[in-house]
């Protein structure tokens, strides 16, 4: 027989234990991502190949993947993507990682777009980060043409990987620069998933969340001040019967209304909830309602 094989074939217990007593909830998951990982192999194939055995060299790059996620790194960053609206993205330490709330924010975005009249779309995604929502929109709306902005150059790498990676290069373009300052016109649709989290609560974050890049969590005061610049600067590059979606954190629902009244007077201001009941974008339409 193979020699330093585990007795447990593809399942290694000893990492699942290491998990979950490092506070891993998701631990038996988590210890099959890395298994898989560390294997290079995909779900259908490593569950068709439960008995076979595991090799020294796998069992201790498993050990190896594990002390890296019980010292707080995210198991995205450790395996390189995230799946995200059905679809898998790379992701690295430049990028937030893609998180299943945001999967709404899309859904608002395509129902916008089907709804209306007219030809095609024009999409803003306002710190575009992985290039996540700008992709998923445009893989869903194959006729749609998307601005993606950040200010990261290393940011924006990852978005033209992920580009090309679901062959949507030809609608999305990439922008470095500020909010949305880079847009070279007017668009039908602004979108954006903001950092919202206040300055002062960074550091009460899960310790895995504090190695996301700063700079896409950080909110500043109330978790306010970058919502509030895009609601500035939005009004000038949005065509009528336009759009705003805008990620929140569940307390701000107020406060972003107010700000969004304020730059858009005659636009209706609508919440929209995540499946825990929790507001979690605000929609800003400045559609023309028809007169009788």
């Amino acid at each position: 027989r193979p020699p330093e094989t585990t007795g447990d074939h593809r399942r290694p217990p000893e990492s699942t234990e290491t998990l979950s007593r490092n506070g891993v909830a998701d631990n038996r998951l988590e210890a099959e991502v890395l298994l898989r990982h560390a294997l290079r192999q995909d779900r259908e194939w490593f569950y068709a190949s439960l008995n076979e055995q595991i090799s020294a060299q796998h069992l201790e790059l498993v050990h190896a993947l594990t002390s890296r996620r019980i010292a707080g790194e995210p198991l995205a960053y450790i395996t390189g993507h995230r799946e995200f609206y059905g679809l898998e993205f790379a992701v690295s330490p430049a990028v937030l990682i893609p998180r299943q709330e945001t999967e709404l924010l899309v859904d608002i975005a395509l129902k916008f777009a089907r709804c209306r009249s007219g030809g095609s779309i024009s999409v803003a995604d306002v710190g575009t980060g992985s290039g996540a929502i700008a992709v998923a929109i445009a893989v869903n709306l194959p006729g749609a043409e998307l601005y993606a902005i950040d200010c990261s150059t290393d940011a924006l790498a990852i978005a033209e990987r992920n580009c090309r990676k679901h062959r949507v290069t030809d609608q999305v373009q990439l922008f470095y620069g500020d909010l949305v300052d880079p847009l070279p016109r007017s668009v039908d649709l602004i979108v954006s998933n903001p950092p919202y989290i206040a300055s002062q609560l960074l550091p009460e974050l899960p310790q895995e969340v504090q190695r996301e890049p700063q700079i896409a969590l950080d909110g500043g005061e109330r978790g306010l001040e970058v919502i509030r610049r895009l609601l500035e600067q939005a009004p000038s590059r949005l065509k009528a019967n336009g759009c705003v979606i805008v990620e929140i954190s569940p307390e701000q629902k107020y406060e972003v209304r107010d700000m969004a009244t304020k730059r858009f007077p005659a636009a209706s201001v609508t919440y929209h909830y995540d499946m825990l009941g929790l507001c979690r974008c605000v929609v800003i339409s400045t559609k023309q309602k028809r007169r009788p």
